[in-house]
């Protein structure tokens, strides 16, 4: 009992007690994601965390999930990941854009507009959601792909 209660008071102090979710995602901040995907073979998810997630969709190249979850105070209502080689992540953010830069401001300390490092595969890029302008968009795409995020709007 005292070991317990110690954890947690060590857990709450430290605030680093992540969910499983932000656990999966931590590396957003550099694009760090290279395990998030589903084997290009098998289909099944390379990172043990995601096996808890089931794809609504996966269509040319990319498995497309609906979920309702937090990321470090950013509502996530969803997330695209590749299911080959490609190396194209995308988290979709319940919240117009000016909310998400001071949401990622505050967890990360960077509102994540860095052309220059989004583009080489260094940070995550925010941007405002084409289909739905009370949503926005983190988009890690690593290395040189010619593979942008699929326009189609987010499955709803």
């Amino acid at each position: 009992m005292v070991k317990k209660t110690l954890a947690l008071l060590i857990c709450a102090q430290l605030t680093a007690c992540a969910s499983p979710f932000e656990t999966m995602w931590q590396g957003l901040a550099t694009c760090e994601l290279d395990d998030i995907r589903l084997d290009s073979e098998t289909g099944a998810p390379v990172y043990p965390l995601l096996k808890s997630f089931t794809p609504d969709k996966t269509t040319d190249g990319f498995a497309w999930y609906k979920t309702h979850q937090e990321l470090h105070g950013l509502p996530i209502t969803g997330f695209l990941i590749p299911t080959s080689t490609f190396e194209v992540h995308a988290l979709f953010v319940d919240t117009p854009i000016a909310n998400a830069r001071r949401l990622t401001h505050n967890a990360y300390g960077s509102e994540f507009s860095d052309e220059e490092k989004h583009n080489r595969g260094e940070a995550p890029l925010l941007l405002r959601d084409p289909n739905n302008p009370k949503r926005s968009i983190i988009d890690c795409t690593k290395g040189e792909s010619d593979e942008p995020l699929p326009e189609e709007p987010f499955p709803e």
